[in-house]
């Protein structure tokens, strides 16, 4: 997918005890990178460092935390429509 900045994507969050859960992210940019936050995204989310380098999509949660952004793998993400 071609994700640009304004863009709306959904990325899994990790529920224990549930159902897991799909979030509302806001894409501020897209870049290829070898951190990303691992999906679905556990509490702490924390970038880790992987052996290959990937699509990545720069991102901030909508509604939980607006100032912190991280970076997520392209292809977990999915379309808000």
């Amino acid at each position: 997918m071609n994700y640009k900045f304004g863009d709306y994507v959904q990325i899994e969050q990790k529920r224990f005890g549930v159902a897991n859960e799909m979030y509302t992210y806001k894409v501020i940019g897209r870049l290829r990178s070898d951190g990303w936050v691992d999906s679905p995204v556990q509490c702490p989310d924390t970038e880790t460092i992987h052996d290959d380098i990937e699509d990545v999509v720069a991102c901030v949660c909508c509604g939980v935390d607006e100032r912190s952004i991280l970076h997520y793998l392209a292809d977990d993400c999915g379309v808000v429509e």
